[in-house]
């Protein structure tokens, strides 16, 4: 399984892009979310997706997320029976991660059926298969950053720190142990290292 994926952003558009990873050209299906965030990538510029490989009969598609939110929505999203990799990006791409989890969660079908594609059928089966993952599942977009990160590191430790709130940490708690281990160890050390590190200050 590809789970990610680094190189220059050599093609985009809102649906659709290209990365050079070492003189290969992978092309990764997007959301509208994910391209407005590599818009502002110029051709030169290294670009990293979280990715999804979707195997059907002869056909590997591969779908990328510029942070971990969404491709955690969009895992959620195929789960359902009906619901293809096309259509779970159509969603995605008719609100936020943090707005759609929201809107699943509270029931809100009014709010799902105004995502382009989504009718009131579909709606109400996101929210019946849904609303008991999201509600248990933690939730990496609303998870506080650490202070002075650079954007760069940013999402390393909002992997940690997701790592460690499913291992049944509350997210204050884990904040504070990573926000202290940063502080030693510097912003370069690895996802591994820093979990293991938290986990012994949290035990």
């Amino acid at each position: 399984m590809i789970e990610r994926i680094s190189g220059k952003l050599i093609e985009k558009t809102p649906t659709f892009c290209v990365v050079d990873c070492h003189g290969v050209g992978i092309g990764v299906h997007i959301s509208l979310n994910t391209f407005q965030q590599i818009e502002r990538y110029g051709a030169a510029d290294a670009v990293a997706l979280h990715t999804y490989l979707h195997v059907r009969e002869d056909i590997l598609q591969l779908y990328g997320f510029y942070d971990s939110a969404e491709k955690q929505l969009f895992q959620l999203l195929i789960s359902i029976s009906g619901v293809g990799p096309k259509m779970a990006l159509a969603v995605l791409s008719g609100s936020s991660t943090a707005e759609l989890r929201q809107a699943i969660a509270l029931e809100n079908v009014d709010m799902l059926i105004r995502i382009p594609g989504v009718g009131k059928k579909t709606a109400q089966r996101l929210v019946l298969e849904l609303k008991e993952k999201i509600q248990k599942q933690p939730d990496i977009s609303t998870l506080p950053e650490i202070t002075g990160a650079p954007p760069e590191t940013r999402e390393k430790i909002n992997e940690a720190m997701l790592a460690l709130v499913g291992l049944g940490f509350k997210a204050p708690e884990v904040q504070r142990a990573i926000d202290r281990i940063t502080r030693r160890q510097g912003l370069e050390i690895s996802i591994e290292d820093l979990v293991k590190m938290a986990l012994k200050e949290l035990r």
